[in-house]
């Protein structure tokens, strides 16, 4: 796959970044035909570990390009924001290391990271999104995932996190941390009930849309999806959930989505209490 150049420049929803090999020394010989080693030799470096990054922003790229860059053990080996672009680069370059977003274009987040387990159960994946949902956090780790970070997050953190996800650790930032504890705590992360564990992860996404008042035409914007895709897949949440017709689907979507509306308010609520010091009960002085 050629990258497309605009200006003389590569494009960079799948440019490529290679490594140049490491070049032979000649060492100084003596009248005896001895080699003898050149004093004070540099050591070389062991080989860095490959990253890809997927992901739909360009600024964000950029920016995991250039720290990732800087590393001594770390080297990019390619980027891009679409899903189908990544396979290609991931089965051509082998990467050890993904760092991608949930939402790309023509395709998930999510099932890439399925995809690329199945590839090589030993690749390493590192989210980075804008969702910081308990759904989508679950979702990202039940699908394989190492690590998750948010957006709010100090963009340095992702070398220390890859550097786990590397040695084999699983790992989600301090905002991420402290937001599944209290989701934990309250009960709102909890396994899926009966009838939504039936849908996959894109037809969970899909569903999630739906109650946000996506249409089919809108869906496919954001999923970067056709609308006959779009529709199968709501076609196939109907039959999942027995519904009969699209205004039921609507209303179920709704639903859903007011009751993890309900709960992530009353999260927000507990935690407002946990940091206001008026509303703690008063300490016994005894």
């Amino acid at each position: 796959m050629e990258g497309k150049t605009t200006n003389g420049h590569q494009s960079t929803s799948a440019r490529l970044a290679t490594a140049s090999p490491a070049t032979g020394a000649h060492l100084p010989t003596s009248k005896s035909g001895d080699a003898k080693p050149k004093a004070h030799r540099p050591i070389i470096s062991p080989t860095r570990a490959k990253v890809l990054i997927v992901h739909r922003t360009p600024l964000m790229r950029f920016a995991l390009s250039a720290l990732i860059g800087k590393s001594v053990r770390f080297i990019v080996c390619g980027e891009t924001d679409s899903a189908p672009d990544a396979r290609e680069i991931f089965d051509r370059n082998r990467p050890h290391l993904i760092v991608l977003g949930l939402t790309l274009q023509g395709g998930d987040g999510i099932e890439l990271i399925k995809d690329f387990h199945k590839l090589n159960p030993a690749v390493r994946c590192v989210v980075l999104t804008m969702r910081d949902d308990a759904l989508s956090m679950q979702r990202a780790f039940r699908a394989g995932a190492s690590g998750y970070l948010v957006a709010q997050d100090d963009i340095a953190e992702i070398l220390g996190m890859l550097e786990q996800a590397l040695d084999g650790e699983l790992h989600a930032s301090d905002k991420v941390c402290r937001a599944l504890l209290e989701n934990l705590a309250l009960g709102v992360i909890e396994p899926i009930t009966s009838e939504m564990r039936a849908l996959s992860d894109r037809e969970l996404q899909v569903l999630s849309l739906i109650g946000r008042g996506f249409g089919v035409t809108r869906l496919a914007g954001e999923l970067h999806l056709s609308v006959k895709t779009i529709e199968t897949h709501q076609m196939r949440i109907k039959q999942k959930l027995g519904l009969r017709s699209s205004g039921e689907l609507s209303a179920k979507a709704s639903r859903w989505m007011v009751q993890s509306a309900r709960r992530n308010l009353h999260l927000s609520k507990v935690a407002r209490a946990k940091n206001d010091p008026s509303s703690r009960p008063p300490v016994c002085p005894c």
